[in-house]
């Protein structure tokens, strides 16, 4: 061959190969330090992956970073006919458009943009196309998978402001009335222990979202484990679209409930067709994307060829121009027909349909959403439609890791000594564990070992030093008692006399009631009183009587006046004779009292007055007694009735009422708030009296408030769960429950929130309840196991059915005794002085008069006696002087008070 035809054929060759180029339009790719070595591969295969491709791709890598750098770099690779009809951006611009971005768009040049973008765009990025999904619709994906996961409060931990901006749907779209969103900042190269510290232990957070970079998320996830040991009562959710690639299962202790959405799949079949091994590094949402604007800038290049919309004409090089008229003569003159086609043009893409709306952002994608399983690798579980904003589950076989229960599981429960529920004893240096709470958890176990698939459960039980079931701390948002043990993740559950209530329910999960109860009033029984023997002087006060005494003394000489005075009171002693020479007179100071004192005690008399003005007064005085004697009745009726009746409190409302018997409540307990948050009138007093006693009504405890009751002998009433209170009167008789109950309300099994035991807890009590095992462990707890004491009452122990007891009329029988010993001593002086008067007169002995009336008086036989008493001796002939006339003046005494009282004629 001569050299011309050499040359001529290399000449053809070469203008074969220039023009090839020319027809092939060029595409560039920007990278950079931050952007994936796997992104360019991907975007090298796919450029020379075949010849015939209508596009030429060129790598645009520059070594610096701010943008002003980067858009000069740029213009010195687009110079000398070296521009581009596209650029994909490949760099993180963290949601704005740039240098870079605005020079494409002046100059017509499409910039097809991989990161994510802010939601606002202007007219100045009409050429601009962004293939990562809109940051308003992954918002709204998030925020719809919250409202599906049933989240009441959360945690939105960030990195940086741009959080705000990508999710910005979620904190819109958060429910006013909910508990707001507590946002915390992480630092990536800080040590963030303290924040989740806080979150986890003070703020007591379980539900979590995590916007932060791939990179960080196991940094994160390892400070989590470091402060949290029981992760599995937390759930995150993972914002970046490449989380579902972290290898989780590196954290061994991470036992959380994890979630996140994502636009790829690691395992799609199109990588292997070109090439690309994903088992030994997963493809990353920045590497699928670059893939995808390639792919589809590529089909629409083929689009306009196919439909001869323009021929080759060398784009411009991508630099700065003096004005915009510039702008305009430099900008490619295809730009807006490639734009239109590039806006037409569907794709399905390995990031799903590649669809753009009229401003160049993805609309009609799918998310796919995966959960960590129980081997801590991301699984599918369903996917998000954003033409619908639903989730679709597709597997609902994997279930929350909170949820799963190992064979090794050991359950550790909380409880608090006090009886009946919980105590420990040591024998034989045995720590012996008893009560209903330690009875109930073992039932509760040893039915939920019988379930299929937790025949290796194990539980513990431990003693807290807690002396309540659990209150809020003043000034923080910890909690103390029982509730904090569960909170502070130091058991799973905690069992005791724990009542269900908002306030509680708020923070932890409560299994269904095992009891049910009610507030009511713990009252001692007041000591019995003394019996008084003198309680028939009660119904009249001691004023009364004087006074009546006294009127009985004066009525009774007013009469003895009126009768002396009447004439008609004096009679004919010897009514045969017609005319006597003398008128008696039976109205003595004697038959006076007796008349009177015969009418107060309704008792009349054989004498009465005759004349008019004795009778008035008699009448007087018998009108007189007719109102005391009722009266006395009436009292003493009432007075025996209200002494055999019960006169303790009956019930809160009269307890209010009063303000001799003080009353109190266990402090910061249910019973407290109970009071402290009611808006009936009766239970606002109740709690207004108790809260400005002084000194405090409040106890720290039930003991504390029981031997309070105790001591106060009926002047202290404790407000208290009804259960306690039956349980206290089994054990002390003194004790008593007053009153019906206040409310109604539960105990119940205290869990953490999203507890995997709740459902088999919940069914084991109900399996319980039905048994009737619940009710007997009650019992036994309760009743048969009463040690201290025994309340049942004696036989010996007479009722009170309402009649009059012994101890109450005693004083009646004293009265008659004293009384009949006095009218026998009164007797014996009468008979003494009578037998003096016989002696006097008979002219015997006092001894002979004294045995003579003795013989005659006291021989029931004998009917009569003599007038006088036989004489023995004769009298004294020689009676000294001086003894007759002693005996003289006794008489002249003795019958002076005879005339006046009269003793001699009692009729």
């Amino acid at each position: 061959m001569s050299p011309i035809s050499s040359l001529l054929i290399l000449f053809i060759t070469y203008l074969c190969v220039k023009v090839d180029t020319l027809s092939r339009f060029p595409v560039g790719a920007l990278f950079n330090h931050e952007t994936k070595s796997r992104s360019e591969e991907v975007f090298k295969v796919l450029s020379s992956l075949d010849t015939s491709k209508p596009f030429q791709g060129r790598i645009l890598h520059p070594n610096v970073i701010n943008s002003l750098s980067v858009s000069q770099e740029l213009c010195s690779d687009t110079l000398e006919n070296r521009g581009i009809v596209a650029l994909i951006d490949v760099r993180p611009t963290n949601g704005i458009c740039d240098i870079t971005c605005l020079l494409c768009n002046k100059l017509h040049v499409s910039h097809l943009s991989v990161a994510w973008e802010i939601p606002d765009t202007s007219d100045q990025d009409e050429f601009s196309f962004f293939y990562h999904p809109p940051s308003e619709l992954i918002s709204k994906a998030y925020a719809t998978l919250i409202k599906e996961l049933e989240w009441d409060r959360f945690t939105f931990f960030y990195e940086d402001d741009g959080s705000f901006i990508r999710l910005q749907e979620v904190i819109n779209s958060w429910p006013y009335n909910n508990d707001r969103i507590q946002f915390e900042k992480l630092e990536p190269e800080g040590d963030n222990r303290k924040t989740f510290k806080n979150v986890f232990g003070v703020l007591r957070i379980s539900y979590h979202l995590i916007d932060c970079e791939v990179n960080n998320i196991q940094k994160y996830m390892k400070e989590i484990v470091s402060v949290n040991n029981s992760t599995q009562y937390q759930s995150f959710i993972l914002t970046a679209l490449d989380s579902y690639l972290i290898k989780l299962d590196e954290i061994s202790q991470l036992r959380a409930n994890v979630s996140t959405l994502h636009l790829t799949k690691s395992n799609e079949p199109i990588w292997r067709d070109f090439g690309i091994n994903t088992a030994e590094m997963p493809v990353t949402i920045e590497t699928a994307l670059t893939a995808d604007a390639l792919n589809h800038f590529e089909k629409a290049i083929r689009t306009m060829r196919q439909e001869n919309m323009m021929e080759y004409i060398d784009p411009p090089e991508i630099c700065f121009a003096e004005n915009k008229a510039a702008y305009k003569e430099k900008a490619w003159i295809h730009g807006d027909a490639l734009k239109e086609v590039l806006l037409q043009t569907t794709f399905r893409g390995t990031t799903g349909n590649i669809t753009f709306d009229e401003n160049g952002k993805r609309t009609n994608f799918t998310l796919y959403y995966s959960k960590l399983d129980k081997e801590s690798q991301f699984v599918h579980v369903g996917t998000w439609d954003s033409k619908t904003d639903s989730f679709l589950t597709i597997n609902s076989a994997v279930t929350d890791r909170s949820k799963a229960i190992t064979s090794d599981s050991v359950v550790r429960v909380a409880m608090k000594v006090g009886m009946p529920y919980f105590d420990v004893e040591e024998a034989n240096g045995t720590i012996i564990q008893k009560g209903y709470a330690v009875d109930l958890i073992d039932a509760i176990f040893k039915h939920i070992r019988q379930q299929k698939g937790y025949g290796d459960i194990k539980h513990e039980i431990y003693k807290t030093n807690a002396n309540s079931a659990g209150n809020p701390i003043v000034g923080t948002k910890k909690w103390d008692g029982l509730i904090g043990e569960v909170l502070e993740l130091n058991a799973e559950m905690a069992v005791s006399d724990i009542t269900i209530t908002s306030e509680r329910s708020a923070v932890v999960e409560f299994s269904m009631p095992f009891m049910s109860l009610g507030i009511s009033m713990l009252v001692r029984e007041r000591d019995p009183q003394q019996p008084d023997m003198f309680s028939f002087i009660k119904p009249l006060a001691l004023d009364v009587w004087l006074y009546l005494a006294t009127a009985y003394i004066i009525v009774s000489f007013v009469l003895l006046i009126c009768a002396r005075m009447s004439q008609g009171d004096w009679v004919n002693p010897h009514p045969c004779n017609q005319h006597p020479e003398n008128l008696q007179n039976i109205w003595s100071l004697y038959n006076c009292m007796w008349l009177t004192v015969g009418a107060i005690m309704t008792q009349g008399c054989d004498i009465l007055p005759r004349a008019a003005g004795s009778r008035w007064v008699t009448g007087m005085w018998w009108f007189f007694a007719l109102i005391v004697t009722a009266s006395y009745t009436a009292n003493m009726s009432t007075f025996l009735s209200n002494s055999r009746r019960d006169n303790e409190i009956k019930d809160v409302k009269e307890l209010s009422e009063q303000n001799e018997v003080s009353y109190g409540v266990l402090i910061n307990g249910s019973t407290y708030n109970f009071f402290a948050n009611s808006n009936d009138s009766v239970y606002q007093k109740i709690w207004t009296v108790m809260k400005s006693a002084k000194p405090t009504v409040f106890t720290n405890n039930n003991d504390e408030g029981r031997d309070r009751v105790v001591r106060s002998k009926g002047n202290y009433v404790f407000f208290m769960e009804s259960t306690a209170i039956e349980y206290y009167m089994q054990r002390n008789c003194d004790l008593k429950m007053v009153g019906s109950k206040l409310d109604s309300k539960d105990y119940g099994i205290a869990l953490h929130k999203n507890s995997p035991y709740k459902r088999l807890v919940d069914n084991a009590i109900l399996a319980l309840q039905e048994t009737g095992d619940l009710l007997a462990m009650k019992k036994k707890w309760w009743e048969s196991d009463v040690k201290e004491g025994n309340c049942e009452k004696s036989t010996n122990e007479a009722e009170d059915n309402g009649s009059l007891q012994m101890k109450n009329t005693s004083g009646i029988f004293l009265v008659l005794g004293f009384g009949g010993i006095l009218g026998f001593f009164v007797a014996i002086i009468n008979f003494l002085l009578h037998a003096r008067q016989i002696s006097v007169k008979e002219k015997v002995t006092f001894k002979e008069a004294v045995l003579s009336e003795w013989r005659a008086s006291l021989d029931p036989r004998v009917l009569h006696k003599p007038a006088a008493p036989p004489r023995s001796a004769p009298p004294s002939a020689s009676p000294s002087l001086r003894r007759e006339r002693s005996q003289s003046r006794a008489v002249s005494v003795l019958r002076a008070a005879t005339s006046f009282i009269n003793f001699d004629e009692i009729y």
